[in-house]
């Protein structure tokens, strides 16, 4: 099924400025596929957001595996399933255990365990609260406090607020997860809003 929203996966189509903000986000990330083939619809927006992307990737001093944990527990939550195709791999990569990314994926308790010398199911508990219910208790805000530093942990909040958006964007293009890649569960079909008149 094609995307809602235009795809520029390739630079037709897109006026002289959005050909050049095509050009350095192929540069920087060696192509143009998935939220940023999206966003060029708007090329500022795309360009804002891979300068976001790029340091929150790339640049975070956030280890690999705690980027990687922070980004599938949003993507699971918003059920994005695009870009969770990229990251399970990613995850593993990064030397997350595939039995913990099922844990991400079945949305199970974590049980208490060190990765990357910090406490993964205080991260995943700590990203699945703020989505869930808009707030971090105290006591997940205080176990987060002895592993990270609160530089860390405003990094931590915006790479999930960051794959929050990219989620939003995904979801709403209704952009799929590539053919025999990892996917995750497909909610229901949602009804409109019992409150929400549609018109014709």
């Amino acid at each position: 099924m094609s995307p809602r929203l235009p795809y520029f996966d390739q630079p037709e189509g897109l006026d002289p400025a959005g050909c050049r903000i095509y050009d350095q986000i192929h540069q920087s990330r060696g192509h143009v596929v998935g939220v940023f083939a999206l966003l060029l619809n708007s090329p500022p927006l795309a360009e804002y957001t891979a300068q976001l992307g790029g340091y929150l990737r790339f640049e975070t001093q956030l280890p690999p595996p705690v980027k990687e944990l922070v980004i599938l527990t949003t993507l699971r939550e918003h059920l994005c399933q695009f870009e969770w195709a990229a990251h399970e791999t990613a995850a593993q990569t990064a030397g997350i255990p595939i039995s913990l990314i099922e844990q991400i994926k079945a949305k199970a308790p974590i049980a208490p365990g060190q990765l990357a010398g910090v406490n993964a199911a205080v991260l995943i508990h700590s990203i699945r609260e703020l989505i869930e219910q808009k707030r971090i208790s105290d006591a997940s805000y205080r176990a987060l406090t002895a592993d990270f530093s609160a530089r860390e942990i405003t990094d931590i909040v915006a790479l999930a607020g960051y794959y929050a958006m990219v989620s939003c964007i995904l979801n709403a293009a209704e952009l799929a997860a590539p053919a025999n890649q990892p996917h995750l569960p497909e909610p229901d079909r949602l009804a409109s809003p019992s409150n929400l008149t549609l018109t014709e």
